[in-house]
């Protein structure tokens, strides 16, 4: 954004730019559905695959009721679970402003929050739910 720009140019950029935030949001949400989709049909057809992950769907689960539960509310709790849930599982993902100071809205934090939850959710998919290498 322009240093110098007038007030209707910033309000018009951030609502772009909020807007652009959203659209992020909602492609990592219909991804992530996406792969539970198929990871629900394998489930059910296959039990070798589901004795192998099914630990790590109820863990995952676990994780998402967690979310849920502090979803809008406390910032520094939320931040941790989805810290420490990185760093347990390995995840590698990494967290610009791991700790969002308060001068952002609570709106944009809640967003924000959304979009690392559906990281940390596609990451742990990928990782320990969708099986890779030679059948």
């Amino acid at each position: 954004m322009a240093l110098f720009s007038s007030c209707k140019e910033n309000s018009e950029s951030q609502k772009l730019m909020y807007k652009q935030l959203l659209n992020y949001r909602d492609e990592l949400k219909t991804n992530s559905t996406a792969l539970d989709q198929y990871i629900d049909i394998r489930l059910e057809n296959d039990k070798a695959y589901k004795n192998m992950i099914g630990d790590r769907k109820r863990i995952f689960l676990e994780y998402e009721k967690s979310f849920e539960k502090l979803k809008f509310k406390e910032r520094d709790k939320i931040v941790k679970l989805r810290d420490s849930f990185n760093e347990k599982h390995e995840l590698y993902l990494r967290f610009d402003a791991s700790n969002y100071d308060g001068n952002i809205s609570d709106t944009l934090f809640n967003r924000l929050m959304e979009i690392d939850f559906y990281r940390i959710k596609t990451r742990f998919q990928n990782k320990y739910l969708l099986i890779h290498g030679c059948i």
